[in-house]
């Protein structure tokens, strides 16, 4: 049987300060109960199905330590034996069920489209009142937020974007939703939340050098979709993206947002298209 450990953590916080929506003393409690489950190695666990794509031995150690929260979910870093580690992102207890579950889903059509800049989910697992799923690990990944981003070397802290690269990794976001538009099935990520949620950069991004941004970012959420041609899924962004949007905002009701749901800044007309020529073009190597 697999030896499940938990903690040390790694975010500076422990993981009780960024449970959303149950205070009780046993939401904590559930949560861990939940990971340790997933990743024992009885039949449908996280361990038993990705076992054999890495070759664990099922008397393999595992670690469980909490790396990171959104509003979503809380995310974990399961270290496996030493030899491979992947991220784990269990819901909120205010989240309703099914939200991982279709997350997880969108991530692996988006894989399947195009692997290079999204994280590559691994395995999905539910009891209880919880669900998660594990995918690729980004080494000491960078948070893309509002005007800046949360590097976590040498320890975790916020830098600001200099005014010469905030246009370029805003141009780099939009490129990405472009790229990963689903010809087949006709429709576009939506529901996004880019300031803070959605995207990462890599360790080998230069905060000097722009031309580090695009090979570098990398997607990790997809929380939905909206039906449109590629022509009208520009449109939107084109419209969209020219407003700031805090959550909650009453404008995504108001004026019908479909893709935009959290930006925070607003991008000017040469970003975004700037976001759309690297996107086509990312299309088609």
């Amino acid at each position: 049987m697999t030896k499940v450990s938990y903690g040390p953590h790694i975010f500076p916080d422990p993981p009780t300060t960024h449970i959303r929506g149950d205070k009780k003393p046993g939401a904590h409690e559930r949560i861990r109960r939940t990971l340790e489950e997933a990743f024992g190695n009885q039949e449908g666990s996280v361990f038993s199905q990705i076992a054999g794509r890495f070759g664990f031995k099922p008397s393999e150690e595992v670690n469980l330590a909490f790396l990171n929260y959104g509003n979503t979910e809380l995310v974990y870093l399961a270290d496996i034996g030493g030899k491979h580690r992947c991220a784990v992102l269990i819901n909120q207890p205010r989240t309703p069920r099914g939200t991982v579950r279709k997350e997880y889903e969108n991530l692996r059509r988006l894989a399947e489209i195009d692997s290079r800049f999204v994280v590559n989910p691994l395995a999905y697992f539910s009891s209880g009142e919880h669900e998660l799923y594990a995918s690729e690990y980004i080494p000491n990944a960078i948070c893309i937020a509002a005007r800046g981003f949360y590097n976590p070397l040498p320890f975790y802290h916020f830098e600001r974007f200099s005014p010469e690269m905030q246009p370029s990794v805003n141009s780099a976001m939009i490129a990405m939703l472009v790229n990963y538009y689903d010809e087949v099935r006709k429709r576009g990520v939506a529901e996004t939340e880019i300031s803070g949620n959605d995207f990462m950069l890599t360790q080998s991004f230069r905060r000097n050098k722009k031309e580090t941004i695009l090979p570098n970012i990398r997607m990790i959420a997809a929380r939905g979709y909206v039906e449109a041609s590629f022509k009208e899924y520009l449109d939107i962004l084109r419209r969209e993206f020219k407003m700031s949007i805090i959550r909650g905002d009453p404008r995504i009701l108001s004026e019908k947002l479909k893709v935009n749901h959290r930006s925070e800044t607003r991008m000017c007309e040469k970003e975004i298209e700037e976001g759309i020529r690297l996107g086509i073009e990312l299309r088609t190597k």
